[in-house]
């Protein structure tokens, strides 16, 4: 809009007169004094505070510069780079055969390239940790499936972004009008659906659009599962229903034959089977197309709070509030397979993305009156009933959530304590304090101790005695810091290099080889030659660099005297011997002139 005069007298304040003319006089007056004195006594503050007028002048002068917070980053982009350049190569990427050093830190690669090393992803290191300006339990958690963001459901109905990079703040909105309790993605990314206390079902796009609102339960809703096809879902409800809808058209089929509140359903990622359980203690599987009941296991003591099929299809992780996580298998599926004992209640499980054989549960330790003094996360493998990690008071109460990033370097997990934390690996040879398989060990190096000895001795415990490494697992490397050379590649390396008759390199094992000696590196230096002799008609002349300057003679401490046509001190040597043009006789008086 151009410029307005009319516009920009409205918008003057108003100037009255009294009636003796001095008002409207005093009130400019003032206005002028205000713009000849300086906004700041101090010039500090105008440096530190320069916008403090909005605020309370008073207290101007008590601010000092603004800190700058430190945000920590865990940028994965690198690390990809170089474990594809690693499988270009022909290369196979290890992170056991880690030196224990942090400068190897730029070798970790993601979880991806590294399949057959589970352990290397037990993520116990401590990142960030996220919270909202209103303080509500966190209830359910989800990474966008472009992995850039995490997206978290709180009680009082807002849907809060965090950066997945740096984990700072990225934007908020309110979703719903009560609690949420459930969320899900779609498989092919373009949809998510949200479940609230109230039975409320929303559709929302990757944008965050809310595209439609339909009501789903009478009670609320704590579980949501996508088919694998993504044209219908399943929604669980403290009702007792389990309801199986059409994206598009609507419910279709409900479920029935819980006696209690329903708390999770999950559909299997190949199968036309459901998965539901609840606070009766029983584990049921359905026939989304006829509706009929499958199986029925009564293996939990208490509610069950959370089910999940692993990506393979063919194992069923479930766990309750009998402290147990049981693992069942889908071709026998009349009892588990593996119970895994956590003196916790679960609240919370997650399969890793990239090992099939790995996953964390969300445990919380509660009183007499049922409430919670602390979360932990515990780790576990599916061959093994030992605890593979813990990471003990990582909440102070409850865990309701945990997400795996997409990459698996990063643990996400969503407690009543209403933050939202950030895990992940830890690096080589870093101390951290950790509890495995009922023993306390200082020190966490991808879920195995191969250099426990370096690592020791980076932390100052030389003296004690390192634990034997198994030749299986874990290589004797003869030379530290070559990282994925064997002991018959540097064999064959060395033998290559005799039969060629070229020199040994200092430091593959060689005693006789001796080390090159480069200039200013304190090895042996060859010695400068001689300078030119000095030529027998500058024999007079030639001083040494350091040497004194020759004593002319022919004047003092006064001017100079004697000196010749180009302002230089007499020399005792001729012209000849100076290798200059012969000097002529000087010319006779005129009285003595033939």
């Amino acid at each position: 809009m151009p410029y307005n005069g009319q516009l920009y007298q409205q918008q003057r304040p108003p100037m009255f007169n009294n009636g003796a003319g001095g008002y409207g006089q005093q009130q400019q007056q003032q206005q002028q004094q205000q713009q000849q004195q300086p906004r700041f006594q101090n010039p500090q503050q105008a440096m530190y505070r320069p916008h403090h007028q909005y605020g309370n002048p008073s207290d101007a002068g008590n601010m000092g510069p603004k800190r700058q917070l430190q945000r920590r980053t865990i940028d994965y982009y690198g690390a990809t780079v170089r474990g594809l350049e690693m499988r270009a190569g022909g290369g196979k990427a290890s992170l056991k055969c880690l030196p224990g050093d942090p400068s190897y830190t730029v070798d970790v690669v993601p979880p991806f390239f590294v399949a057959g090393e589970p352990e290397t992803s037990i993520t116990t290191r401590y990142v960030q940790q996220a919270q909202n300006k209103a303080r509500a339990p966190v209830n359910v958690i989800r990474w966008t499936p472009d992995s850039r963001r995490l997206v978290t459901g709180s009680y009082t109905g807002e849907l809060t972004l965090w950066n997945g990079l740096s984990f700072n703040f990225d934007t908020i909105m309110q979703a719903h009008d009560s609690a949420i309790r459930s969320m899900e993605w779609s498989h092919n990314a373009q949809w998510m659906i949200t479940g609230d206390q109230g039975g409320i079902i929303k559709y929302w796009q990757p944008n965050m659009n809310n595209v439609k609102v339909t009501a789903g339960h009478k009670s609320g809703i704590h579980g949501l599962s996508f088919s694998p096809s993504d044209t219908k879902f399943a929604s669980a409800s403290d009702d007792q229903q389990i309801k199986i809808w059409d994206f598009i058209r609507g419910p279709e089929l409900v479920l029935s034959g819980h006696t209690w509140e329903v708390r999770t359903v999950d559909w299997h990622p190949h199968l036309g089977m459901i998965a539901t359980g609840g606070k009766d203690n029983v584990l049921k599987t359905w026939d989304p197309r006829s509706g009929k009941c499958l199986a029925s296991l009564r293996r939990h003591n208490n509610s069950i709070t959370e089910l999940q099929w692993n990506s393979n299809g063919r194992w069923l992780l479930s766990g309750g509030s009998d402290h147990c996580v049981k693992l069942f298998d889908i071709r026998k599926f009349r009892e588990e397979v593996h119970s895994y004992a956590t003196k916790r209640e679960v609240h919370s499980v997650a399969w890793h993305p990239q090992h099939e054989t790995l996953f964390a549960a969300g445990a919380s330790h509660c009183d007499n009156k049922r409430s919670a003094t602390d979360g932990s996360i515990q780790f576990w493998m599916t061959d093994d009933l030992a605890i593979k990690g813990e990471v003990q008071g990582a909440h102070s109460s409850q865990i309701w959530s945990l997400a795996w990033h997409p990459m698996g370097h990063v643990l996400a997990s969503g407690s009543n304590d209403h933050t939202t934390k950030f895990w992940c690996r830890p690096r080589p040879a870093e101390l951290l304090p950790t509890e495995l398989g009922g023993r306390d060990v200082d020190e966490r190096i991808f879920g195995e101790l191969p250099n426990r000895m370096a690592a020791e001795r980076l932390a100052g415990f030389a003296d004690a005695a390192p634990e034997p490494a198994d030749d299986a697992t874990v290589p004797k490397l003869p030379v530290a810091g070559l990282p994925g050379l064997q002991s018959a590649d540097i064999s064959r390396m060395l033998a290559k290099i005799k039969m060629e008759g070229t020199p040994s390199l200092p430091g593959l094992g060689d005693t006789n080889a001796q080390p090159v000696g480069l200039p200013g590196l304190g090895g042996p230096q060859q010695r400068a030659p001689l300078p030119p002799p000095v030529p027998p008609h500058m024999q007079g002349t030639h001083r040494p660099f350091n040497g004194p300057p020759p004593q002319h003679h022919g004047y003092a401490n006064g001017p100079m005297r004697n000196m010749d046509n180009r302002g230089r001190p007499p020399s005792r040597f001729s012209p000849m011997q100076r290798g200059g043009p012969p000097q002529r006789p000087p010319r006779p008086p005129p009285n003595q002139r033939r």
